[in-house]
Parts: structure tokens; C-alpha cells; sequence
């Protein structure tokens, strides 16, 4: 049984524990908005290799990259204390 793609322009708030999420997340918007990974490179200073070994699952993003990459391409960081 295979499930379809997940439509990230859907929805507006991912959880950064989730990274393999938000990383599909962002590279969604990236090509949304038709930036070239190299342009997104210049523009946030995080390296193209980078980007691929997040996606390929074979490092996990600092948050500082993860930040860097979500705020170039328009998204909003934002820390909120849990409900208890």
C-alpha cells in the first residue's frame, strides 16, 4: 500500500522534531517558488552538500542551517513554550 505525497503548501506549521518532515517541507517551498538549490546556497550560506545529505537522510540539519534555509525561503522560526 503506498500513500500519496504529502501537499506541504497545505499546511502552515511543521514540527523541527520531525526533521525529515520540515526538511521535505522546505524543499517543496524551494521549488515552489523555483529557487535554484545554488541560489539558496548564496542566499542563507548553507552548502548545497548539505542540503542533499539532509534530504538523502545521511546527516541531520543544525538548527542554525535549519533556521538559516526556513527564514530564505519565507518561512518564520518560532520557539513556544508546550502547554502542560
Amino acid at each position: 500500500m503506498t500513500t500519496a505525497p504529502e501537499d506541504y503548501s497545505l499546511i502552515d506549521e511543521f514540527d523541527l522534531n520531525q526533521q525529515r518532515r520540515a526538511m521535505a517541507a522546505l524543499n517543496a517551498e524551494r521549488k515552489r517558488l523555483g529557487m535554484p538549490i545554488f541560489q539558496m546556497e548564496d542566499t542563507s550560506g548553507v552548502s548545497m552538500n548539505s542540503f542533499y545529505a539532509w534530504q538523502g537522510g545521511l546527516r541531520e540539519p543544525t538548527l542554525g542551517c535549519l533556521v538559516a534555509v526556513a527564514q530564505t525561503l519565507g518561512f518564520d522560526v518560532v520557539m513556544r513554550r508546550r502547554s502542560k
